[in-house]
């Protein structure tokens, strides 16, 4: 697969913020080895338009407007759909209230939006309570349009329909550093050891261990902040609640190399490697003497990005030396958009659906995005945007999705009042790493024994939820 192809198939996530939040805000085996001649390629021109005397107007509830606002671009996905007779409404929500919002609108049968934003705990909690309907009867999702995402598309069926149609891929998060901090304290450069095949956790272990240690006088030194905890723990292989068939969720809880990953993190509290404070930006944090700052791209790109051109580097996450699979792993995150249950516009939805697709698929649709997002971190260099397409690229990579986030409210949801700020999924991936409210700090053991049977419990209710699903889903 030649390089743009590859960019096409893994287009980085700040690449997609452009494209999908601009107005506010893998393949599978079968059709990556075909030759790329015997591909077709599909453009706005194979769309169809929305039918005369369909209804194409769509009611989006969602954080942000996909109509551009304050002199914003209108996106290329809205413009194509547009120009198939489509239009966007609007009803907006807050992060705290948008799933009240949503089932409270369902339930009722009134003001209910066609499309809702996508998030992990739409599958299989929000769908098994008929939040959604099936994609099957708009989305082929063998046709060459979707066959790059099929096969994560397939990973979210339930009854034989599938509930999510991935528009893309992106990273929940980065290791951003400052170059001159490493050159000043005499490290390789991660970046560096990522290509040579070093990067692992031996090799950030040790690189915060030196800097921490190498703090002089008052000096206060910190190894890492941010988020980082479930993206770390995932470089294993493992997640913290598992599924064969969409069926029957379990516990993984007692993985061995989760544990693992989990004491490790314990050692860095311990050591004094984590700045335990929130912190915005990646520019505060080195302020702070952070060496490792983990977030999303946008902490660290675009008016967050570094002042003068290559300061700043990035790197993934560094593998476990005990993994033994053949490709690396990305914590990834799905961008799409969820078909409302009531909806019934069918055609308009279609036609939504294929244009944003096409956005993000077309060659000169993804070299455009990728233009505005280089414009828009110019510091930033074409190595680093390469470096973020390549590894949310799912032909050359495992990307991870944990099932425990959609679960359920409490598992999944960061405003379901579990704990201030975060759900039962999060807390027990940074649980040894960080304190509680009251305080406390755990052992992997300890965190396990006091929350194992909260989710067991939690998934006692999915699993008996989707019996009752699949036996009403005729």
């Amino acid at each position: 697969m030649n390089k743009m192809k590859k960019l096409l198939a893994g287009t980085l996530a700040f690449v997609l913020t452009l494209s999908f939040a601009a107005c506010g805000s893998g393949g599978n085996e079968e059709s990556s080895s075909k030759k790329e001649e015997d591909v077709k390629v599909v453009t706005e021109n194979d769309i169809a338009p929305i039918a005369e005397g369909q209804d194409g107007t769509l009611t989006y509830m969602g954080l942000y407007n996909l109509n551009p606002t304050n002199n914003d671009d209108r996106t290329v996905g809205l413009t194509l759909f547009e120009d198939k007779g489509g239009k966007i409404e609007y009803q907006r929500v807050t992060s705290s209230n948008q799933y009240s919002k949503l089932a409270a609108a369902v339930t009722a049968g009134k003001d209910a939006p066609d499309l809702f934003s996508y998030s992990t705990l739409a599958f299989p909690c929000q769908v098994v309570q008929g939040f959604y309907q099936s994609l099957d009867d708009i989305i082929d999702f063998n046709a060459p349009l979707w066959s790059g995402v099929k096969e994560t598309a397939d990973q979210f069926v339930l009854n034989g329909k599938h509930y999510v149609a991935p528009l893309e891929y992106g990273l929940t998060a980065m290791l951003f550093y400052d170059k001159s901090v490493i050159t000043e304290n005499g490290f390789d450069d991660p970046i560096d050891l990522y290509y040579e095949g070093k990067w692992d956790y031996d090799a950030l272990d040790d690189m915060m261990s030196d800097y921490v240690k190498g703090a002089s006088g008052d000096e206060e030194r910190f190894g890492i902040n941010g988020w980082y905890a479930p993206q770390y723990v995932q470089q294993t292989g493992e997640t913290l609640i598992t599924t064969d068939d969409n069926i029957t969720y379990k516990s993984n809880l007692d993985s061995p190399k989760i544990a693992a990953a989990m004491d490790r993190l314990a050692n860095w509290k311990k050591e004094g490697y984590i700045e335990p404070n929130w912190i915005g930006s990646a520019a505060e944090a080195f302020e702070k003497n952070v060496l490792f700052y983990s977030m999303g791209t946008w902490a660290a790109m675009g008016t967050n990005g570094p002042a003068e051109k290559g300061d700043w580097g990035m790197v993934p996450f560094p593998k476990d030396p005990t993994y033994e699979g053949t490709k690396p792993i990305s914590s990834a995150t799905i961008t799409t958009f969820m078909w409302v249950k009531g909806s019934e516009k069918k055609d308009a939805v279609r036609a939504f659906f294929e244009c944003y697709r096409i956005a993000q698929t077309d060659e000169k649709y993804a070299k455009n995005g990728r233009e505005k997002a280089m414009l828009a971190s110019p510091t930033w260099t074409e190595d680093d945007f390469d470096l973020m397409a390549e590894i949310s690229n799912p032909d050359d990579n495992l990307l991870i999705f944990d099932p425990a986030y959609g679960v359920s409210s409490l598992m999944g949801d960061d405003f379901s009042g579990f704990m201030s700020g975060v759900c039962l999924a999060n807390w027990l991936y940074k649980s040894t790493s960080v304190a509680d409210e009251q305080g406390e700090t755990y052992t992997w053991t300890q965190s396990k024994e006091k929350f194992s049977a909260t989710v067991e419990g939690e998934l006692t209710t999915i699993n008996k939820q989707i019996q009752k699903f699949l036996k009403t889903d005729k």
